[in-house]
């Protein structure tokens, strides 16, 4: 499916930035100039703009224009919405692969599991365990239940991909529920993702539901905290 032109447009960008054409700090060239240099519109570019902003590329001021942001060297997740590893990557333009390191259907599985995903007795479900590379180096370690009925035959090789996409074929992904906590990498999880054992990371804790409420599946995955931030935007009640 073709790309949006400021979609395009925040790509190329973005590639500047990363090889320096656009240093840190330095002002990016105004709408008018950009959208003369794109041969579009100033709306298209404001676009490109809003969403290198969201991708925390570039920050904007209002009154003096838009300037290249210090690289903190990580991923952000959250920082653009819902979105799967492979997604939140490659919004960064990163080589993304996957290894399957275990699937298999199952009707045992823990006992959250089966409240987080309200199953019922013996409901069978894919156990997946991957490992996700950034850039041929290991970042995350997931395992994940998906309930088997949503994706009746799923392969090793449908599993190296995304799953989001793989389920919104059939299924809308409404939102989820993520619980991050503060964990420190035990040895099996440490040699997979390549680090010392003890060293910091995240872990997450997701239930991803459909757009009426359905649970869809359960995540549990170790992210390395030297390599991967977790983006939030927080509302006060009033």
């Amino acid at each position: 499916m073709a790309k949006y032109l400021y979609v395009e447009i925040a790509e190329k960008l973005g590639t500047d930035v990363r090889t320096g054409i656009y240093g840190v700090h330095q002002k990016l060239p105004s709408e008018s100039d950009l959208a003369q240099q794109f041969g579009t519109t100033r709306l298209t570019i404001r676009k490109a703009i809003d969403l290198l902003e969201k991708q925390q590329v570039v920050v904007r001021d209002r009154n003096r224009g838009t300037y290249v942001l210090a690289t903190h060297g990580k991923i952000s997740s959250g920082a653009s919405g819902l979105m799967g590893f492979t997604e939140a990557a490659k919004q960064f333009q990163l080589d993304v692969s996957t290894r399957v390191l275990d699937l298999r259907r199952t009707i045992v599985y823990p006992d959250y599991v089966e409240a987080k995903l309200d199953l019922v007795a013996q409901e069978p479900v894919w156990q997946i365990e991957r490992l996700r590379f950034v850039d041929h180096e290991p970042m995350t370690h997931e395992q994940i239940y998906l309930k088997q009925r949503i994706l009746p035959k799923l392969t090793a090789h449908e599993a190296q991909g995304s799953l989001y996409k793989l389920i919104e074929q059939t299924m809308a992904i409404g939102y989820a529920n993520q619980e991050l906590e503060s964990v420190l990498l035990e040895d099996g999880i440490s040699q997979l993702l390549e680090t010392e054992v003890g060293k910091p990371a995240f872990l997450a804790h997701t239930v991803a539901y459909s757009m009426d409420g359905y649970p869809i599946l359960y995540d549990n995955s170790h992210y390395r905290a030297d390599k991967y931030t977790f983006h939030n935007i927080l509302y006060r009640e009033h």
